[in-house]
């Protein structure tokens, strides 16, 4: 359902899951910073299921990033 919104509706989700991880940092118990990640990642793969990017390209510019 929320492939159908596009990339557009992705984002929106993913900065709505971001804040609610940043908030849950500062003031929530570790279950809920867990839960929050764990939206956050679903909601990143979301995104990049939406522009057709594989997962395997952001672990490939991780792996660029850190063979420096």
């Amino acid at each position: 359902r929320l492939l159908a919104g596009g990339p557009r509706r992705a984002a929106e989700k993913v900065t709505e899951e971001a804040g609610e991880l940043s908030a849950a940092a500062l003031a929530g118990a570790d279950d809920e910073v867990v839960a929050e990640a764990a939206d956050l990642f679903y909601h990143s793969l979301v995104l990049l299921e939406s522009r057709g990017l594989a997962l395997e390209s952001v672990s490939a510019e991780l792996a660029r990033r850190h063979a420096r």
